[in-house]
């Protein structure tokens, strides 16, 4: 073996050091970042920043600017629940001019659930804080992405749920920031379209405030997007797809609602509402505003068609009762308020009205006939009927005949045209047409004939074997203020006592 110089042995000897210095510095601050110490001050940090109770599984270093995060708990004040869960958390650093020392946080796997099962109501505010307000502060990331994530929101019956859910949170500035979320499945129910959520937010004195929060969803059963529990009625039928916006401001929050549902049970949507739900369907109803402040509703807007609308339920507001027959209504623009109806156009009508359970349900006597309903007009502005053109038709039979009952003939004559006709009447009158034309304009109403000569014939009776006309129109007006202002008293006091009832959103 040849002798190596001394000067060379200790030069080796030097390198040899050295790297196996530097081997086990490496080594050693690997095994570091892996250990309990770091991965207990990691938890810590992520507490401190938080202000909520915090855990971290595990920590694995990538590289100089990665690090991985393994399962990751965030919990509720005094550990009392879990506010978050992720399986891994990367933190990537993403060094600019403008800021060398920026990151990121990207999330993937786990749950977030905003629940009265496991949370106090001073929690919630707080814990978005939590989230958000980080983000806001001098050395805060810049962005935060999540993948497959499931967030819920739980409180008493109304339930928001979102599956594999994937999104980001952006910081713009400061003071300002925005978030936006898909997922494919809704409270359980697979979306052929994504469920989309927006949100923008800002930094106050008080806290972290949602400035505008939209959440667009795709066609689905109404049941699932649970608009019953936002509106007060227990409506699950049908389907919706539309768009619901959420804002804060400084005297409280407001909520806007809309879109088109189709296929709705119009007696889901009355109940409560009247006196009798009302029957019928609504293939479709373009819902175009529906405003909501601080938990009361404050206006309404709508149009579309509502068919099979029992006649009969509309009717028992006045007591009328079990009328048989059905009527459609093409409502061209509908506006409500706390003020009552704002406006409200509509036409429509209905054929095979029964005569005999209208007669029955007056009281008054009994006719026989099949009466059809058009209604070319009907307006009411500002409560109070503006406008109504309306011709109700008896449809012509023969057999058998139709007839009226002598005593009904003599109160409607007496009540409406203020006429008394002979006491001398049959106990039943046979007729063979009978129609009327009704006008109102702003509450005075205007009756004209339908047959006859110039049309002035009301009802046409059959007598001593012949046709001979019996009822004519009347030439002069009616006015109906003071029995509009007594229904105007009545619905008044229904609504007041309506909107005063508790509501279970308004309960702790």
């Amino acid at each position: 073996m040849p002798h190596m110089p001394p000067r060379r042995v200790i030069l080796l000897t030097i390198v040899a050091v050295l790297m196996f210095g530097s081997f086990a510095i490496i080594g050693g601050y690997a095994w570091y970042l892996r250990g309990p110490v770091y991965r207990e001050r990691c938890a810590a940090n992520l507490a401190a920043t938080l202000r909520l109770p915090s855990d971290i599984g595990g920590v694995v270093p990538r590289s100089r600017r990665l690090r991985e995060f393994r399962d990751v708990v965030v919990w509720l004040p005094e550990r009392r629940g879990r506010a978050l869960t992720c399986q891994q958390a990367l933190v990537v650093r993403t060094p600019s001019d403008d800021d060398p020392n920026a990151y990121e946080i990207r999330l993937s796997g786990g749950s977030c659930e905003v629940s009265t099962r496991t949370w106090l109501r001073q929690d919630y505010r707080g814990v978005i804080e939590s989230g958000l307000r980080p983000g806001f502060a001098p050395g805060g990331p810049r962005r935060v992405t999540f993948e497959d994530m499931n967030i819920s929101f739980d409180r008493n019956r109304f339930r928001a749920e979102l599956r594999q859910a994937a999104g980001l949170v952006e910081f713009d500035n400061p003071q300002q920031g925005h978030a936006s979320i898909l997922c494919r499945e809704f409270n359980g129910y697979r979306c052929n379209q994504p469920v989309r959520l927006s949100a923008e937010f800002s930094s106050q004195d008080s806290g972290i405030r949602i400035d505008r929060l939209d959440l667009i969803a795709p066609d689905l059963p109404v049941r699932v997007a649970r608009l019953h529990e936002l509106a007060g009625v227990d409506v699950t039928s049908g389907r919706f797809n539309g768009r619901l916006v959420y804002q804060e401001h400084d005297h409280g929050h407001r909520l806007f609602i809309s879109g088109r549902c189709f296929d709705l049970e119009l007696r889901e949507c009355t109940e409560g509402l009247t006196p009798i739900s009302w029957r019928g369907r609504c293939p479709e109803i373009e819902l175009q505003e529906l405003r909501i402040e601080n938990r009361m509703p404050t206006r309404l807007r709508f149009r579309g068609v509502l068919t099979e609308v029992a006649l009969g339920d509309i009717l028992a507001t006045w007591g009328l009762q079990g009328v048989l027959g059905t009527i459609t209504l093409h409502v061209g623009a509908a506006e409500l308020s706390p003020r009552g109806i704002d406006r409200f156009v509509a036409s429509g009508g209905g054929v095979g009205i029964s005569l005999e359970s209208l007669s029955d349900a007056l009281g008054w006597g009994t006719m026989t006939g099949s009466l059809n309903i058009n209604i070319a007009d009907l307006t009411i502005e500002n409560n109070q009927l503006k406008s109504l053109d309306l011709a109700l038709i008896v449809a012509d039979v023969s057999d058998p005949p139709n007839w009226i009952e002598g005593r009904l003939l003599r109160e409607i004559i007496s009540r409406t045209l203020k006429i008394d006709l002979p006491s001398i009447l049959p106990e039943r009158i046979e007729y063979t047409r009978l129609g009327v034309k009704l006008e109102v304009r702003d509450e005075v109403l205007y009756i004209f004939g339908t047959h006859g000569p110039r049309e002035k014939t009301i009802l046409t009776a059959r007598l001593f074997e012949r046709d001979m006309p019996l009822v004519f129109e009347p030439w002069r007006s009616f006015d109906l203020r003071p029995w509009f202002d007594d229904l105007r008293a009545r619905t008044t006091t229904h609504l007041e006592r309506r909107l005063h009832m508790p509501s279970e959103l308004e309960q702790p």
